[in-house]
């Protein structure tokens, strides 16, 4: 009977929540609302992925829509090794995005139903468990937000925790495929934070079982968890490895406590576990910083402990480590300092969303216990009347917020688009400040834009930008964040360097002492602003009466040594005698300096081609962002480039006229793509070998 009532159970599940968001996978278009990342850069990442495989055939490596271009796979919101995300390669972007949320929530559901069937005694208790956590308030905030990394990995944790707990139990080859299956898909998706987190949850159940086992099956234990997580990491690794380059190469890699603390819940915001307190979603952010796990599960919760004291108090203590370490206090700074990973996130309220999972299993165990106190063969319709306040309160909250909505009404046209459209004698637009133009929807529009709203930001980048911006470096280095504004220009040479072409602001603004001259106003330019939408406004446009183009020939070199030498250099000097790091004579050519005109032809996403024509031996500086992986043929053989003004490339160009193709190789990527392969076969391997065993 289990397989039929499983079966049963799984379908209505999915008939439920299919049901409860038809507004949204049935609707015109984008999931989203004024709030959404999904409309301020989700829809920009999915329509980057679409335009570049169209246009050269491949999943991108570089997105030259954002911080005049970065890592694009590395991206943490761009998640493009993901399986699901490759519905952006046939679909609209709306479409694809709808489907990856509705396929998520029935993920969840399905996921925590097969967690609970196996901690709770009643199928009925089972299935309260998947609809609850399918559609509690927090899973339904998280589609508001826009939040499609977290809603990944929270449709993965209970089945994480399913498939751990099993390995745990009785260890086999078989156990130990399907664990690293699941954990290299739940680590290929581009929220790391919460699957981090929910690694803390797994480490306190390896902690608690092996406590209970016998020496002999610990050791057994210890080595599949250890082949499981080596092998998750190999499946993972198209995605791992640009990440941490990406990482290690951002601000992020400072250590910066007042990010990690900022926006911290105050002891008073405790008063939501009651209720969310979200002013009808009026309230910015109001997802975070909540402690809202749903008010009709606290009654089950107490039911529990009172009749399955022991179990309960495991899933209690898991709750309260969630919200205490959400909490700015010593604790947190402990965990900052000496927890592996730690200080590359910020929020630890974020805790919260896989410490649902253990809510409503919590509140599951007391339906299980009212459940088994009365024996009836009405147990499903006991659940769904225990189930029905739960849903009502989460769906009553918050599904009349979601809809689905064209994309144009909250992806408007780039305003200007004969001056902002990517071209090769455009060049780049720059925003001043963040009311002319939606930083990532810039892809979407099909702009390049200087700006960026970007989980991760290269530093030498943000520090290019601090000395652009204020004349100077900054003291101490760049401070972490998913900003990159520019709201003030003390080095238009900087502007320059970067192909600047096009300036936009919401206000008029005296640029025409810095060689931009107006070049148009729209009065009333329909424009997306974060947490209010489309929203019409004054937008200004202004033109370089001088650009540097997309390459130019510096006048002079300064070689330096190290990146503090490069920095202090870019900070003492114009760009067109850019400080150059690594240089060593270029091989013993003798530079003239004698300048010559260089022109881009051919405007790709990994790929650029330019047409040179050089008076001398020069050194040629392109406006591309420095980051390991480009690659240069010169008249169809390699060049070497150096890193130049700091955050740019540059390369030397002998006499005469040239063809110059510049490509992103990203080679880890290329190196996960192959340590992936390696992964899925041994896991393979191993999944043959357990089901062998298993009909020996």
């Amino acid at each position: 009977m289990r397989p039929r009532a499983d079966l049963a159970a799984a379908a209505l599940l999915l008939v439920l929540g299919a049901g409860a968001l038809v507004r949204l996978w049935a609707g015109p278009g984008l999931p989203a609302s004024p709030r959404s990342d999904l409309a301020a850069m989700g829809v920009g990442l999915v329509s980057l992925e679409r335009r570049a495989f169209a246009a050269e055939g491949r999943i991108p490596a570089w997105n030259p829509s954002e911080n005049s271009g970065q890592p694009a796979q590395a991206d943490p919101a761009a998640e493009f090794e993901a399986p699901l995300r490759w519905l952006g390669l046939v679909l609209p972007p709306g479409r694809a995005l709808a489907l990856m949320i509705l396929l998520n929530v029935l993920l969840s559901g399905l996921a925590m139903y097969a967690c609970a069937r196996r901690y709770l005694e009643r199928p009925a208790a089972a299935f309260f468990c998947g609809a609850a956590y399918m559609l509690s308030w927090r899973a339904l905030a998280l589609i508001d937000a826009g939040w499609l990394g977290p809603l990944e990995t929270y449709a993965l944790t209970p089945l994480l925790v399913l498939l751990f707990d099993r390995l745990l139990e009785r260890p086999s080859p078989g156990r130990t495929a399907a664990l690293a299956l699941a954990a290299g898909l739940a680590a290929l998706q581009g929220f790391p934070q919460t699957l981090y987190f929910a690694g803390w949850g797994l480490a306190a159940l390896l902690v608690w079982r092996l406590s209970r086992s016998e020496p002999r099956t610990r050791v057994r234990a210890l080595l599949a968890v250890a082949a499981a997580a080596a092998l998750a990491l190999l499946i993972a690794a198209p995605g791992l490895l640009p990440r941490l380059q990406f990482a290690a190469l951002s601000t992020r890699a400072a250590r910066d406590p007042s990010f990690l603390s900022a926006g911290a819940p105050r002891w008073t915001d405790l008063k939501t576990l009651f209720a969310p307190f979200d002013a009808g979603g009026a309230r910015l952010e109001y997802w975070e910083n909540n402690f809202y796990f749903g008010l009709w599960l606290l009654p089950l919760w107490a039911v529990a402990l009172a009749r399955e004291r022991r179990r309960a108090a495991i899933l209690l203590a898991l709750v309260a480590a969630a919200v205490l370490l959400s909490f700015d206090t010593p604790l947190l700074g402990l965990a900052y300092r000496f927890a592996p990973g730690w200080a590359l996130f910020r929020r630890s309220s974020r805790l919260l969303l896989p410490a649902q999972a253990a809510a409503v299993l919590l509140a599951g165990l007391g339906v299980d216990v009212l459940l088994r106190a009365r024996r009836s063969r009405r147990e499903l319709a006991a659940a769904a009347l225990l189930l029905l306040p739960t849903l009502a309160d989460s769906c009553a909250r918050m599904l009349p917020r979601l809809r689905s909505v064209p994309l144009a009404a909250l992806v408007p046209p780039a305003p200007f688009p004969a001056l902002t459209a990517r071209s090769p004698s455009n060049g780049r637009t720059a925003a001043i400040g963040r009311g002319a133009l939606a930083y990532g929807q810039a892809a979407a529009v099909g702009v390049d834009l200087v700006n960026a709203y970007s989980p991760m930001n290269l530093r030498d980048y943000a520090e290019y930008l601090e000395v652009l911006r204020s004349g100077a470096a900054a003291p101490g280095g760049p401070r972490a964040a998913v900003w990159t504004d520019l709201l003030s220009i003390a080095r238009p040479d900087l502007l320059r360097g970067l192909d600047a072409q096009t300036l936009l602001s919401d206000r008029p603004l005296p640029l025409a002492r810095i060689g931009w001259a107006p070049a148009g106003r729209e009065d009333a330019a329909p424009v997306f602003r974060f947490y209010r939408g489309v929203v019409p406004g004054p937008v200004y446009a202004w033109r370089d009466r001088s650009p540097l183009g997309p390459a130019f020939f510096a006048r002079s070199l300064r070689p330096v040594a190290d990146e503090a030498a490069s920095l202090r250099a870019l900070a003492s000097g114009p760009i067109l005698d850019p400080p150059v790091l690594g240089w060593g004579g270029g091989g013993g050519q003798r530079l003239d300096f004698a300048g010559g005109t260089a022109r881009l032809t051919r405007l790709g996403y990994d790929r650029y081609a330019y047409d040179v024509d050089s008076r001398g031996t020069n050194f040629l500086v392109l406006s591309q962002v420095w980051y390991p992986g480009w690659r240069a043929r010169l008249d169809g053989r390699p060049a070497r480039l150096y890193r130049a003004g700091h955050a740019l490339l540059g390369l030397v160009v002998p006499p005469g006229r040239h063809a110059l193709l510049l490509r992103m190789t990203s080679p880890a990527r290329n190196w996960g793509l192959a340590l992936a392969a390696l992964g899925l076969a041994l896991t393979g391997a191993l999944a043959g070998l357990g089901r062998a065993r298993r009909t020996a």
